[in-house]
Order: C-alpha cells, then structure tokens, then sequence
C-alpha cells in the first residue's frame, strides 16, 4: 500500500508539470530570440573600408552598431523602444545607412538615418507594407526595396493573396515607385549594379536563383543562367561586379547526404569560375566585400541549424583564402534575471513529450502493481494518437496547416506510445523474473 501511495504521489506531480508545461508552451512567447545576447544577420562595410555596421541582440533587444577596425571600439548607433533594428547597410558616401524595424507582430519598415550628424531616424515607409530587403542606388538618391502587404505577411502559409514587389523611393521628393506587378512568393537579398540600371534578387523557383532586373525596360531574367545552375543565397557583388559572393550547400554535404552546410564561394562573372572560400561544416551568410582590399566580411554560424542562431563575425582573403576573425569588443549583456528565460531553459521541445512518457511509464507501474492491467495506459496513448491522426485527416481540406499541425503531433505521440509499450513490456518480463524467484525461494523455505 505504501509503494501504492507513493506512486500515486509521483504520478500527481508528473501529471500537474506535465499539464504546467502544456499551458506554458501555449500561453508564452515562444520567439527564440526573446532572451538571446549576440550577433544579428547581416554585415556591411563601409566605403572607407575602417567601419562595420551590425546588428546585436541584448536580452532579445536588437539594435544598430558600428565597430572601428582599427581599435575594436563599438558604438551603438540606434536606440530602439519596442521594436527591433537589424540589416543595416551603409549608403555610397558613408554618411547616412538604411535599416529595418521590426514591430511587434514582425512587421519590418524601411528606416533612414545620418550616422555623421547624428539626427533622428526617418521612417520611411508605413506599418502597412512588410519590408524584407532595402539597398541604396549607386548616387545614393534612390532606394529600392522589395515590401508585401502586412496583412499578407501576417497571414499564414496558403492562405497569402499577396505576394512581394519591388518598389523605389526618390529621397530627393520623397516619391514611391512600384516597379513590379508579380506578387513574387519569395524575394530576398535586393542589390543594385554599379552603373544603376539593374537590380539584383533572389527568388525561388524550382530553385533559388539570381535575378537581374534591367530598369529602364522594366524586364527581368535569370543572371548567368550558364554558370549559376544551383540554389545560391545572399548574393554580394564586388564593387566593380567582376566578383559575386555568395553561400550555398557545399559539395562535401551534398555528397555526404548528411545535413546541408552552406559555405561561401567566390565566382569570377567573366568566365564562371567559382571558388570555395571556406570550410567550416556550418552556416556562412552575410557576406560583404571591403572596397579596397581583397577580403570579405561574413557571418559564420557555428551552431547551425539550432535557433537562436549564435553568429561568429569574420573576414576571409580571397587571394590567400586565408580566414580570421573580426576583433570588435562587442557590446556586454545586460545579464539581468528573468524568471521567463530560467522556465524556458526547461520548457523545451524534449519535455512536454518527456513529460508525457514519464506519465505513462509511471501508470503502467501503478496498473501493473495494483490493478494487473499494465497495458492499460499504452492503449489510451493509442487511442489518443489515433484520435489526433484522424482528425488530422478529416480537416486537410478546410485547413491544410492546421492538419499537418495535428499530423505532426500524432507523428510524436505515437512515438511516445512504442516509448511506453517498450517500457511496459520490459519491466513487465523484469517484475515476473522477480516473482518466479520469490516463490523459488518460498517453496525452498517450505521444504525445510
């Protein structure tokens, strides 16, 4: 009766975290970035080649920074009240960068500002178009961006009416142009060629391609379709376009058919020849060239694929091929305690399925123990899942995100179901071991 007791007991405490986690996992923010301390996406030199413009996070707040090569010495360029800064990206003289803000709901807007007369930043476009990628024409009185709708870009996968465009804007008047009509799924990455009749993006189809957008007669087509044949991202062109940048899989996973690891690679445009730059078996993005030497700037990502990503900042040679670290002295965290970021450290993927499982295993020692029903529980952990996978079923045509939703859990928990028929099985064949001993040594006493 008293083991009885104190399983009961275990299993009430199981049970009430396990409901606890639930009800976290619902209820909380669940952004990955909410307490995170480090380095934002995206680098950019300026055209002095003695500044870098980054973006960094201090408890899940995200800012503007400049960092001076020469001494490491950090500034903090923007202070940002319940939005997050990040891209920033130096204009052709220097003076003034661009940069997006990101509201509440994700909902990113184009920002103007001059970092030599320190005045405040200009909002240059409204809450009711999502900005994803800006860049500054060669004379620095245009801007082009790529934008969506932000009640599109707050709609859910599939259910999107909108898709993105390119637009400009005269800094001069202040005047927006749409330049296209495609409502294009993806589009990413905008730069601007040196001359400034043609843009440069991403976007997705079949795969991740370059695309030259030619101004004046307002038509688009693959770049070097020749020589760029595979998915490629974050494209960087030198400044006088002979080399293109960019990341994409390396040959080593792609053969390895283990997790895909992007690197960055360097291409000659006059003849297509590509080079490796580095090797690092993760995630490289962000590159940038300096103006006046033979090196680029980038992120390294050695955590890939977890989130919150952790970036390293460095520079490779692409004479030498020679690798090295950017030595900025980063801002400090304010490493002040939060109760919500200690619950996250435990509320995570693992323990709402563990939880779970640990429930189970301990009711099928309770039934086992006190009722001989020790597959009791693996059947209403079936039950459970088959209700879940039928239901999955019955919404995929009225809402397909949702029913891949349910499929994915039902997908867990029948994991968590062989989890427990597996531990009810063994410790069943355990427990009878024990008691066929027992009663061995019972007749034994007997005997004598």
């Amino acid at each position: 009766m008293k083991n009885h007791r104190n399983l009961l007991i275990s299993i009430g405490i199981v049970a009430v975290l396990f409901v606890a986690a639930i009800i976290y996992t619902l209820v909380s923010n669940q952004d990955p970035y909410k307490f995170h301390s480090g380095l934002g996406s995206g680098l950019s030199v300026s055209p002095d080649d003695e500044t870098i413009l980054f973006s960094y996070y201090d408890q899940g707040a995200e800012a503007i920074f400049k960092g001076r090569l020469s001494d490491g010495e950090v500034e903090k360029v923007t202070e940002p009240v319940d939005e997050d800064h990040r891209m920033p990206q130096f204009s052709p003289n220097g003076e003034d960068i661009l940069y997006l803000s990101a509201g509440n709901e994700g909902v990113q807007s184009l920002q103007y500002m001059s970092i030599e007369s320190g005045s405040q930043p200009l909002q240059l476009t409204g809450m009711d178009v999502h900005v994803s990628t800006a860049a500054f024409s060669p004379d620095g009185k245009t801007i082009y961006y790529v934008a969506t709708l932000a009640e599109d870009f707050l709609k859910p996968e599939g259910e999107k009416e909108n898709g993105a465009d390119l637009f400009s804007l005269n800094t001069a008047d202040g005047e927006f142009l749409k330049l296209t009509d495609k409502d294009a799924f993806d589009m990413s990455k905008l730069s601007v060629s040196a001359d400034g009749t043609t843009l440069y993006y991403t976007e997705f189809d079949g795969i991740q391609q370059l695309i030259a957008y030619l101004l004046d007669e307002k038509v688009e087509s693959p770049y070097l379709p020749q020589y760029l044949k595979e998915d490629l991202y974050e494209p960087y062109f030198s400044e006088n376009q002979e080399l293109l940048a960019y990341t994409a899989v390396s040959e080593k996973s792609k053969k390895s058919g283990s997790l895909f690891e992007y690197e960055l690679f360097l291409m000659e445009t006059s003849n297509g020849e590509k080079r490796t730059l580095t090797d690092f078996h993760a995630s490289v993005t962000s590159p940038s060239f300096f103006h006046h030497e033979n090196r680029i700037a980038f992120l390294m990502q050695p955590n890939w694929p977890d989130q919150p990503e952790v970036y390293e900042a460095m520079t490779v040679d692409f004479d030498s091929g020679e690798t090295a670290p950017l030595t900025l002295e980063f801002p400090e965290s304010n490493n002040t305690f939060q109760s919500a970021a200690i619950a996250r450290l435990f509320v995570n993927p693992l323990t709402v399925p563990g939880l779970y499982i640990l429930l189970f295993c301990l009711l099928s020692v309770y039934f086992h123990s006190a009722l001989d029903k020790r597959y009791l529980p693996t059947k209403i952990s079936a039950v459970l899942t088959a209700i879940v996978f039928i239901v999955s079923c019955l919404i995929l045509f009225m809402n397909p995100w949702a029913a891949i939703g349910l499929f994915g859990l039902a997908a867990v928990l029948a994991f968590c179901t062989v989890l427990v028929l597996a531990f009810a099985y063994i410790y069943t064949g355990l427990t009878s071991s024990e008691d066929g001993d027992n009663e061995d040594e019972e007749s034994e006493i007997l005997k004598r």
